[in-house]
């Protein structure tokens, strides 16, 4: 976008969000669009990615006779996709929660709701529910390859070490595509988008979300069924944290599998046991 419409966009989307408080809302961007479903699934995609993330898995899961009649929508967060990129926001929990909020009641959910998430969305899945339970019916949460660390193990990270490690993912298969060791590192991480690295959304994202301090704090607040899916050669997520979640949390399972930080084949396969076992529980 050009430098003066950017300017106008910015200042037109703070005067109609912020000063007039009209509601921001995600962008829908895949809806399976069942007609009254037993259940609804609400997938949010991870940091500098899009709703693109879960393409495939909806594509296979509507084709599964098992899950017939369950509702399954994608968004875009804010600041990336089809949802609202403007540099006034904050990218913190409270804009992108309040943003979810706002989508959830525009789509008239009346079923169940199972959240899931990858990656950065696996944080706000969990943060949107420890604050508003109260205000969805929801029935669970799957949450792949969420990156949660320990107050302490942020405090020795050198500045901006965890930021570059997902910034430099493209930068090395612009510099080395004919590497075939580098060209399997990128396609570890496939769900990601070089046209974000250098936006707000992505700098104040990584600050305010993924190096937020409170994470682990957080995860031992659910009090939902909730299902922890980890790559098992994923550098991104300290397998050992969501491990003591586990452990000291009732509600909370984990489950590792062969693969890096993005939604594999055998991730996908723990998410469709999962959504089973949630809709026979709830007898949907």
């Amino acid at each position: 976008m050009p430098r003066a419409l950017s300017k106008f966009y910015n200042w037109r989307t703070r005067i109609w969000h912020r000063w007039l408080r009209r509601p921001i809302r995600l962008k829908v961007a895949l809806d399976n669009k069942v007609k009254h479903p037993r259940l609804t699934v609400v997938f949010l995609h991870g940091i500098s990615a899009t709703s693109e993330t879960w393409r495939t898995t909806i594509r296979q899961f509507s084709a599964n006779p098992d899950l017939k009649g369950v509702r399954m929508v994608a968004l875009d967060l804010l600041g990336f996709g089809k949802s609202l990129q403007s540099n006034w926001l904050d990218y913190d929990y409270l804009d992108y929660e309040k943003a979810l909020e706002n989508s959830l009641k525009k789509l008239k959910i009346t079923s169940p709701v199972v959240l899931v998430g990858h990656s950065m969305g696996s944080l706000i899945a969990a943060d949107f529910t420890v604050n508003f339970q109260s205000a969805f019916d929801i029935a669970g949460l799957i949450l792949v390859s969420p990156p949660v660390l320990m107050s302490e193990e942020l405090a020795k990270l050198p500045d901006k070490v965890y930021t570059k490690s997902y910034g430099s993912l493209y930068k090395l298969a612009k510099d080395e595509p004919a590497i075939e060791v580098v060209a399997n590192f990128v396609q570890r991480f496939s769900s990601f988008s070089s046209q974000y690295i250098k936006t707000p959304a992505f700098d104040r994202s990584m600050d305010n979300i993924i190096l937020n301090s409170h994470n682990y704090k957080t995860y031992t607040k659910i009090k939902l069924p909730t299902l922890i899916i980890h790559g098992h050669f994923d550098p991104l997520v300290m397998r050992s944290n969501l491990k003591k979640i586990a452990t000291n949390n009732p509600h909370v399972r984990f489950v590792s599998v062969i693969g890096h930080h993005d939604v594999s084949a055998q991730k996908r396969n723990k998410m469709l046991i999962e959504l089973k076992r949630i809709i026979r529980e709830k007898g949907l």
